[in-house]
């Protein structure tokens, strides 16, 4: 196994302990669909929502949405690639932080995994 598909390898272990499989049982019925587009309103940056789960009570005593949201690079407009120091970064941002785009189709994330190496998430 060379270096990069142990890295790969690693990198999935990694991701697959701290997000467990999502089911449509546990996944809260108010919340938007697996791989809608959002923005992090907190960090300014695009990306694809990867889960979602209550997290606690706010103050009229209703659960919030917490959304794990996998972030793209920054993109540089002159050149159109990413810019040099930007990563993909994975984040849980609570619901009123986050902008979904629901008058674009959903991406199947399940696609976009495989792209990126596979079983990453979901």
């Amino acid at each position: 196994m060379s270096d990069q598909e142990d890295i790969v390898e690693k990198l999935k272990q990694a991701f697959d302990s701290v997000l467990p499989a999502v089911s449509a049982a546990n996944y809260p019925k108010e919340a938007l669909p697996i791989g809608t587009f959002a923005r992090s309103v907190r960090l300014g940056r695009l990306g694809v929502i990867v889960d979602a789960f209550y997290g606690e009570l706010d103050e009229d005593n209703q659960k919030i949405i917490i959304y794990t949201l996998l972030l793209f690079p920054k993109i540089d407009i002159i050149t159109k690639k990413p810019k040099a120091n930007e990563q993909f970064y994975l984040t849980n941002e609570y619901e009123y932080e986050t902008i979904g785009y629901i008058m674009i189709n959903p991406i199947d994330v399940k696609k976009l995994s495989n792209i990126m190496g596979g079983g990453l998430f979901l």
